[in-house]
């Protein structure tokens, strides 16, 4: 099993199959608002070589509309996305805005769905040790009890930051897109990661699930009601994929034609500083590019190599950008 946690990818693949769990009033409802989201990929798509070009997910219907919210990952470098609902009527949707850095993408179905969206609710106030559910529809329709373990930044090893993210146990497999939901009923978060272990305030608790919290999303929808029609702010991406260490942030692979190649990053580079500023997290060193500006922008990295310090310019691009790739 490829875990997300070390990849800083979903986890697509398939689980054994689950019982259908019991569901009462609530459990139905939850089940009506999420759809199952299958993907096929454009053609020698990159993110293919770890997600695979077909992939099953959920969606969490959140306006009358029909606009879906789902995870960013599940459907990078789509060519085809089908939807289908708790009733299997299945309809075609589009991307409609997305925020790859946070990982939340909004779909648009090409026809309505008949599907009571599930009513948006507040993380901010949730506390260690709650009762939430995690409703999927990935591969097989269920809804789940789950405890909240911990709330706070979650950094992956590429480039991926989620503020404040929810920390859930016991591990749900088909995590990405699912409805985190609270005991009234309500959205709080989206399912972003399987963790193959997540830590406590005291202890490590095994494997468990991150959640992109509602506060985090909400955003992504805000710009579809633009005039312009524009999609999330547009963030500079490198291609960096480090991990801690004394030394520094040490790239650990470097993406065949990203921005980080191009500038001649190596493996085993340790990035020290971001425009003069000291980062030694994946926290830090995120916030730091992002602050230099967009994509286009000239990002100045001081790296150690062989034990000389030394700075190494890279122009920024977006990250949808290199993703979308075809002979």
């Amino acid at each position: 099993m490829l875990w997300a946690a070390l990849v800083g990818t979903p986890v697509f693949g398939a689980p054994p199959p689950l019982p259908e769990p019991e569901k009462g009033p609530s459990h139905a409802e939850n089940l009506g608002a999420v759809v199952r989201i299958h993907v096929q990929t454009v053609a020698h798509a990159r993110s293919a070589s770890s997600n695979g070009r077909e992939r099953h997910g959920t969606g969490v219907v959140v306006e009358p509309g029909g606009l879906i919210l789902t995870s960013a990952l599940l459907v990078q470098e789509a060519d085809a996305i089908v939807v289908t609902t708790l009733d299997a009527r299945t309809v075609p949707a589009v991307v409609a805005a997305h925020d790859p850095a946070l990982g939340i993408a909004v779909l648009q179905p090409a026809a309505g769905l008949g599907v009571r969206p599930l009513p948006v609710g507040h993380s901010a106030t949730l506390e260690p040790r709650a009762w939430v559910s995690v409703a999927s529809a990935a591969r097989h329709r269920t809804v789940s009890v789950a405890t909240v373990v911990d709330k706070r930044d979650f950094a992956g090893d590429r480039e991926y930051l989620v503020e404040d993210a929810i920390f859930t146990a016991p591990l749900v497999h088909d995590c990405a897109g699912a409805a985190l939901v609270d005991g009234t009923g309500k959205l709080i978060g989206v399912g972003a990661l399987a963790l193959k272990e997540i830590r406590g305030a005291e202890a490590p608790l095994g494997p468990g699930n991150v959640f992109i919290p509602v506060e985090r999303f909400l955003p992504a929808l805000s710009h579809l009601a633009r005039a312009d029609g524009s999609s999330a702010p547009r963030r500079p991406w490198l291609g960096l994929v480090t991990e801690p260490s004394p030394a520094g942030l040490v790239v650990t692979h470097v993406p065949p034609g990203s921005p980080a190649e191009r500038a001649g990053l190596r493996v085993g580079d340790a990035i020290t500083a971001v425009d003069s500023t000291e980062v030694r997290t994946h926290v830090e060193l995120y916030r730091s590019v992002w602050r230099t500006g967009g994509p286009g922008t000239s990002v100045r990295l001081t790296i150690q190599r062989d034990g000389t310090a030394r700075e190494v310019r890279i122009r920024a691009i977006e990250a949808q950008d290199y993703l979308i790739h075809r002979a």
